[in-house]
């Protein structure tokens, strides 16, 4: 969780998560870490770990779903595992990957789950990481302290954002200027929210 009372956004598009996921993969290949399987921590991980497996060489996928967020800095009380990992990963390298390291608690939960099932190894990595994450990524592609909304949440950010700015008091006609603000096109502001976006 961001710790000041600003929050502050950071929108990334699909090649600036391909540049990250190249990044991260080559810092793994560094280490000499060779997974077995790589497992995406869904939702966020799912597209990281498909470029990490092309990355990487890896074709062995799989997943497990933890739920935490419920929407923008809005999380349940503890993460908890709700669709079990769907592989047999019994003394196996097992490499996880999700999008980002914010509280942590989540990967915590991850890597014990996947501990639990027999791996040999299992080493976590993220697009992003947070300084005040109480789990600390073997890897991480960079390091930031902003919301981070991914290409592939374009919709659930807009209304969950939507919602948080009117709540804040920001007028409906505002509205359009601060998502832009945030980085939203006026395509999607109007496609996913209904608003058209007049004078862009």
């Amino acid at each position: 969780m961001n710790p000041s009372n600003e929050l502050k956004f950071l929108f990334l598009t699909w090649d600036d998560v391909q540049r990250l996921s190249e990044i991260a993969s080559d810092k793994i290949k560094e280490t000499g870490f060779t997974p077995d399987v790589i497992v995406a921590v869904s939702r966020g991980g799912f597209d990281p770990a498909r470029i990490l497996s092309d990355q990487l060489g890896v074709r062995n996928l799989a997943s497990v779903q933890v739920v935490y967020y419920k929407g923008v800095n809005e999380r349940n009380e503890t993460p908890e595992v709700q669709y079990h990992l769907n592989a047999d990963v019994k003394d196996q390298k097992v490499l996880v990957v999700d999008d980002v390291a914010d509280s942590g608690n989540s990967l915590r939960v991850v890597k014990e789950h996947v501990e639990k099932l027999g791996a040999e190894t299992v080493k976590i990595v993220t697009l992003h990481h947070k300084p005040w994450s109480i789990f600390k990524p073997d890897y991480f592609a960079d390091e930031v302290e902003k919301w981070i909304i991914y290409p592939w949440e374009l919709r659930e950010s807009l209304i969950d954002l939507k919602q948080m700015f009117l709540d804040k008091g920001v007028p409906e006609e505002k509205l359009s200027m601060k998502l832009m603000e945030i980085g939203f096109s006026a395509e999607q502001i109007q496609r996913y929210l209904g608003i058209i976006v007049e004078d862009v």
